[in-house]
């Protein structure tokens, strides 16, 4: 009975420590990812440009005829 309770003094010692570091890992990785998508919106909005530019009837024409350029080339 000894052992079995000076284990269980020492698991309940570690279990507080143990779950304070997978918080801390929990919540770094949260602000890692929040950081990753900050970043990823930031530059959508550059690239956003670039789709409007793609979609007017000028982008329209010079994407066809670089695909008609492509495939004449092939």
């Amino acid at each position: 009975m000894g052992l079995l309770s000076v284990d269980l003094l020492i698991t309940l010692q570690i279990l507080p420590v143990f779950f304070s570091n997978c918080l801390f890992l929990a919540l770094y990785d949260s602000v890692i990812l929040l950081k990753h998508m900050v970043l990823l919106l930031s530059r959508s909005k550059a690239a956003r440009g670039e789709w409007r530019r793609m979609l007017t009837s000028e982008g329209l024409r010079c994407v066809w005829n670089s695909f008609l350029l492509d495939a004449y080339k092939q």
